[in-house]
């Protein structure tokens, strides 16, 4: 798609916009507004702190490729081969393996942080903090970050990496289920935050990863299912956990008969 037909296409959804009376105008504005083209290289985190030149249209997923190296760290991968498993996939295609961290807890001008802030990424660092829910070592999720931070030094032309920075703003979740366009999580120009899930996208590269592992010769052997389980058991527990999450509602937004429609699908859950 050329990115004149691309515009004109976005356009044309976000004229076609079909939301219910339970959808609060700020979100229907937000959607219209911040619809882009899908891009293909990596993966951002569902973060709602995002600049549109930041994500640029790549897969919105739970701690980007990061998140998936902690659901194979459950299904028994140490953590250099959880790292391993996505990164390989990712460098093989000509992509990048996707990370954040944030100024709060990798300051550009090196000043203390707060002990608790194990990673920028929220997704990482509950996943440390309350080990516990996800099933995981919180050791494991640590040498798995300590991995990730020695290849961002090592190999940064493989890694997509990011430190946000911005502070908590999110007014809700944008569950994106179609893989024909996704949303900007941060308009800054009018200060308007979402959480972003590419969950349709999401599934197509859980099984393209999955498919990687099977055919590589180190005797790993992975269903699509056990991956896809535990990404959602993750994905519930963060946010569930997080304060900028937790409990906030969530959108449903899908294309049909060329008609772009918002709908309010839940809360997000609240873990004490």
């Amino acid at each position: 798609m050329t990115e004149e037909n691309g515009k004109f296409f976005l356009q044309k959804l976000a004229d076609n916009i079909e939301a219910g009376q339970d959808i609060p105008g700020e979100v229907i504005n937000h959607v219209q507004e911040n619809l882009a083209i899908p891009t293909n290289q990596s993966s951002i985190c569902v973060d709602g702190g995002y600049t549109e030149e930041q994500a640029e249209g790549e897969l919105a997923r739970p701690g980007a490729d990061l998140g998936i190296s902690i659901s194979l760290i459950k299904l028994g991968f140490t953590p250099l081969e959880a790292f391993l498993a996505v990164y390989n996939h990712r460098v093989k295609n000509g992509q990048q393996y996707g990370w954040h961290t944030d100024i709060h807890a990798d300051p550009v001008d090196g000043s203390h942080v707060h002990s608790r802030i194990f990673s920028g990424c929220g997704h990482c660092n509950i996943a440390y903090m309350r080990s516990e829910e996800y099933g995981v070592d919180s050791e494991k999720v640590r040498e798995l970050l300590n991995v990730i931070r020695t290849y961002q030094v090592s190999n940064p032309e493989s890694m997509r990496f990011v430190n946000l920075d911005r502070e908590h703003k999110e007014k809700g979740i944008l569950v994106v289920n179609t893989d024909e366009v996704t949303i900007y999580p941060w308009d800054k120009e009018k200060d308007s935050q979402f959480f972003v899930y590419d969950s349709v996208r999401d599934a197509k590269l859980l099984g393209d990863i999955v498919e990687s592992i099977n055919k590589e010769a180190n005797g790993k052997n992975i269903t699509f299912e056990q991956l896809k389980e535990v990404v959602d058991q993750h994905t519930s527990a963060t946010l569930g956990l997080l304060g900028s999450s937790k409990g906030k509602p969530m959108y449903s937004i899908t294309i049909e008969g060329g008609k772009l429609l918002v709908e309010l699908a839940g809360n997000a859950p609240s873990i004490d």
